[in-house]
């Protein structure tokens, strides 16, 4: 289903920055757009988490992290 986005009041800049970069990757503004909102709102690819853990680095002891009452 087709969906068509308006956007006003949009900062000059903004509208600039969108043609340079739509320039550098040699695609349309609509497209650049297009992939812009596809990358900004991707769900995340879930990972098992003793790899996120895994990937943690050493930052000290445990007691380093010690509540102090």
């Amino acid at each position: 289903m087709p969906l068509t986005l308006t956007f006003t009041d949009t900062d000059e800049l903004l509208i600039a920055a969108l043609h340079k970069r739509a320039r550098a990757h040699g695609r349309s503004i609509e497209d650049e757009h297009r992939d812009i909102l596809r990358s900004a709102l991707r769900p995340l690819p879930k990972r098992p988490l003793d790899d996120i853990l895994r990937g943690m680095p050493d930052v000290g002891l445990d007691a380093d992290f010690e509540r102090r009452t």
